[in-house]
């Protein structure tokens, strides 16, 4: 299948073949992001920059990178924002959230004062547009979509910065929305890879009821992500730039795992991917296990924890979208 790329309205960005390759992971919440974004990002030619579309709001809030410090005062991402305040034009040490770099939804570390009623509805508006436009290839105005473009051209500004900067050729972002991967594949298919990440919808289901959510609320997420992530990939993304990767696997045999991740990206394995603690990563946002030492182990309680009428609803609402991911 041959991608062309989206038509791009007054982008400020590079022609592609000057844009260094990301490595992408698509995933629901609670899939193992974090972890397979540091255990890449541990090779010696690859850069981890986890949930980076949140970098404004981390910036604003001067929250903790994982080298150690706080965000503005980490030298890596000092002289990128310096960089990035150059080419755009504007000081986003004063003003972070003049940096697009895709619209997104924090859930843990919120910015309350950027992300007011008023975010959500645009937010809302513009990615629904956007998913319309890429499912159903219905018009959609310039000037919105135009929005969506820029932020992907933005994010390959920063991704090419931080390649030269810390001497790598890679970086994976793990800021999860397939609506973004959708974007950033667009405007250049040749310099992106899109993993796939999931997980046995029992085990996020049984999270969920584990906390006290209802069926429909534990299920609904994992869901409605991988219900339109899918269909998407199948129709924008060369099945040569996509890969399923599943955590159980990657939990059971991550240097397998890894090989195979390394074979799609066009690196090497190093053994050194194994151990995240080995090098020092500048990662902003993610799941607060990028400050731990990781502990990779697969989790089946799901198999004698949910309780008959739970699995039994599972099955009624989801177990085709979880044959498709690869669970029997």
């Amino acid at each position: 299948m041959r991608v062309a790329p989206l038509q791009v309205w007054g982008m400020p960005c590079k022609k592609s073949k000057e844009m260094n390759k990301v490595v992408y992971i698509c995933s629901a919440g609670h899939s193992g992001s974090t972890l397979l974004d540091l255990l890449i990002g541990s090779h010696s030619k690859v850069s981890s920059l986890g949930e980076i579309s949140q970098l404004p709001k981390n910036l604003a809030l001067n929250t903790m990178c994982t080298c150690g410090k706080k965000v503005r005062d980490c030298s890596v991402w000092t002289e990128v924002v310096e960089k990035l305040s150059r080419e755009l034009g504007v000081s986003i040490r004063d003003n972070p959230y003049a940096l697009n770099l895709g619209y997104y939804s924090a859930r843990v570390v919120v910015d309350r004062d950027q992300q007011n009623i008023t975010h959500r509805i645009k937010r809302k508006i513009i990615l629904g547009l956007w998913y319309v436009k890429l499912r159903y290839d219905i018009p959609i105005p310039e000037r919105i979509i135009g929005k969506v473009i820029e932020g992907a051209g933005n994010s390959f500004m920063l991704y090419n910065h931080v390649n030269d900067l810390l001497n790598t050729e890679i970086v994976v972002d793990s800021s999860k929305n397939y609506l973004k991967a959708m974007s950033l594949y667009k405007l250049n298919p040749e310099g992106v890879k899109i993993i796939l990440l999931s997980r046995d919808g029992r085990g996020v289901f049984y999270s969920g009821r584990k906390r006290g959510f209802s069926k429909k609320e534990s299920l609904a997420s994992w869901r409605k992500y991988y219900s339109r992530a899918i269909p998407l990939l199948q129709m924008h993304v060369n099945g040569k730039d996509v890969l399923n990767v599943s955590y159980e696997s990657l939990a059971e045999n991550p240097t397998e795992a890894l090989k195979t991740i390394c074979d799609f990206i066009g690196v090497e394995f190093e053994d050194g991917m194994l151990d995240p603690s080995l090098k020092v990563h500048h990662v902003t946002n993610g799941n607060n296990m990028r400050f731990k030492k990781l502990a990779i182990k697969p989790d089946y309680s799901w198999k004698e924890g949910l309780s008959a009428q739970d699995k039994s609803y599972f099955e009624s609402k989801a177990k085709r979208l979880n044959e498709k991911l690869g669970y029997k």
